[in-house]
């Protein structure tokens, strides 16, 4: 009996670590912005200046303020990375 109290336990601990590392690997660090204030706006020009498309969300790194815009353009999904001062291309990405 207490041996399968303990491999329960056991189970429980396992299970909980597991859940909580994927929560930790999944974890963002981007905040959504209004897309209709000012900053938003030019970053959202910026974005459609290297991919034209539909704007599908706009966000903010919150450990180092860079703009993410993400866009949909023929089926692709793109997000653009731009500096948080200058709206100069940092990175792009697309599924």
């Amino acid at each position: 009996m207490r041996r399968r109290l303990t491999l329960a336990a056991v189970t429980v601990s396992l299970l909980a670590a597991s859940a909580w590392g994927v929560t930790a690997l999944t974890y963002e660090d981007d905040h959504p912005v209004d897309p209709n204030t000012p900053e938003a706006r030019r970053a959202i020009q910026a974005a459609r200046e290297v991919v034209p498309g539909r704007v599908l969300e706009v966000a903010r790194d919150e450990d180092n303020g860079k703009w993410e815009v993400l866009i949909s353009q023929d089926g692709r999904d793109y997000e653009v990375e731009l500096d948080p001062a200058t709206f100069s291309l940092l990175r792009l990405d697309y599924d």
